[in-house]
């Protein structure tokens, strides 16, 4: 479409000017070469962060940096197989691993303010296996500060309070400043943004010690499907499509010092409760 050229005068003096802007496709759109899918190699997470392994690690389980090659397989087999499990989220259900390995290039690796991590589960044998996702989103250094994202637990490794396990851990390294024997950010605040239908994960932020900040309102568009929030579009709406609200919760360093490091603490020195057998 032709660019439309507009001219303006201001006290005799005269000037064109337009709108030359072309918007992006949306991320789940964008295609890559077959030779960048996976990443370079060795991996570059790109994160504005410093990664504390040791921090990162229990012996029930440990968060290590989501690398393609090792893990973009069994969770895109989770996310055609169990759908439904993203209805609150953002991510957008891939319909091929190489749209989800786009999808996660764009927006984690070539992103220095999102980072995202393989949650590993000890089986009690030293075997460490694959089984859940979690992620940090808008991190931001000159702010100290940053969002909880996505996470998830595969079928097999839910219950036993393991996403608290998980949740808890990614909060130490969050918050624990990095002159403490496990070194942390030192962050200033750390949120958590949960779909105004996602009970479950709103009560698991408030039992990490998160409070209610806001209720965003038509803080999101359901795309592909996602959950909206059930009220109607006004009248010629551009778009066409539900609304979603939010709610948004936030732990300070305050929060973190006088309630949730207790938290988290306690809720990682519990034994990792087996999921019976069916």
């Amino acid at each position: 479409m032709q660019t439309e050229v507009h001219t303006s005068i201001d006290n005799g003096k005269a000037t064109t000017w337009c709108n030359g802007y072309a918007p992006m496709p949306a991320i789940q759109d964008r295609m890559l070469p077959a030779d960048e899918l996976y990443g370079p190699d060795p991996y570059d997470v790109n994160f504005c962060f410093p990664y504390h392994a040791e921090t990162l690690y229990d012996e029930k389980l440990k968060l290590v940096p989501f690398i393609p090659r090792l893990h973009a397989e069994g969770f895109f087999m989770h996310a055609v197989s169990h759908p439904e499990d993203f209805q609150y989220m953002r991510f957008p259900v891939p319909k091929t691993l190489e749209e989800m390995l786009a999808w996660f290039e764009y927006t984690y690796r070539r992103n220095p303010a999102n980072m995202a991590y393989a949650v590993m589960y000890n089986d009690g044998a030293g075997n460490w296996t694959f089984g859940a996702f979690l992620s940090l989103i808008a991190c931001n250094k000159e702010t100290l500060t940053a969002e909880c994202a996505m996470g998830i637990n595969f079928r097999e490794f839910r219950g036993g309070a393991r996403a608290t396990l998980s949740a808890s851990l990614l909060l130490r390294y969050c918050f624990n400043t990095p002159t403490e024997r496990l070194p942390g950010l030192g962050l200033r605040k750390v949120g958590w943004t949960a779909h105004s239908s996602n009970y479950p994960a709103q009560a698991l932020a408030r039992s990490l010690g998160f409070r209610v900040e806001s209720m965003q309102r038509w803080n999101r568009v359901a795309t592909h499907g996602k959950k909206g929030n059930g009220r109607m579009l006004r009248k010629d709406d551009p778009l066409g499509l539900p609304g979603i609200d939010d709610f948004y919760l936030v732990m300070g360093w305050d929060d973190w010092e006088f309630e949730g490091r207790r938290l988290a603490e306690t809720a990682l020195s519990r034994k990792l409760i087996p999921k019976a057998k069916m």
